[in-house]
């Protein structure tokens, strides 16, 4: 039933036009007047103190896979950051907001007190790709080629996702940041296996350490 529930929810995401995936809220001051925390969604962080931070600002079924991804980056000592709905795809999709607006105070405090930072996204892709962007110009390429390493397909620097905006919150980081925006295939085995999900975690850390 599970898996069921996953191929179907798969189908939804791709089924998106990018008309309709805009933004209900413009920020999240304005998402947290509309929704209940606890509720409708849910904030995990923990400061670390590191000079990475990890995000997955579209956690839990707004963009599943990505709260899983997140944490194997993380591990045990980089800092992270999860915004995530627990609800249907349906009741989460409206709670995405855009990186360039996402003003959480704990989400912008972890990032600016960070060196470099890292964003994990779920992207309407068929395919089995991984494409990076970000500010950090060296350390996108060099998580790009980690990636590769692994045996993954990469674009780098991603042309339709670039999220090179100083205002995304990635990007916040004293040297910026990497994007990492990962086709639903590729975020359906993140959650669901977790050989992957720790040799794609350990991939990104090579690339950022």
């Amino acid at each position: 039933m599970r898996l069921i529930f996953r191929q179907v929810l798969a189908g939804l995401i791709l089924a998106v036009p990018a008309a309709a995936a805009a933004d209900r809220y413009p920020d999240l001051a304005t998402l947290k007047k509309s929704a209940q925390e606890g509720k409708d969604y849910a904030v995990r962080f923990d400061d670390r103190r590191s000079s990475v931070a990890v995000f997955a600002i579209h956690g839990g079924n707004i963009e599943p896979g990505t709260s899983e991804a997140a944490l194997a980056v993380a591990g045990e000592d980089w800092s992270y950051y999860l915004f995530e709905c627990p609800g249907s795809f349906e009741a989460c999709r409206p709670l995405h907001v855009t990186s360039a607006r996402f003003d959480d105070p704990a989400a912008v405090a972890l990032a600016t007190s960070s060196v470099v930072a890292v964003s994990l996204h779920g992207a309407r892709e068929t395919r089995e790709l991984v494409c990076v962007g970000g500010a950090n110009a060296a350390k996108r390429a060099s998580v790009a080629a980690s990636l590769r390493a692994e045996g993954l397909t990469v674009e780098q620097p991603c042309k339709r996702l670039p999220g090179a905006s100083p205002k995304n919150i990635v990007n916040r980081a004293s040297q910026g940041g990497v994007q990492l925006e990962i086709s639903v295939p590729l975020c359906r085995k993140l959650e669901s296996d977790e050989r992957f999900r720790k040799s794609f975690g350990a991939a990104v850390r090579r690339g950022l350490d």
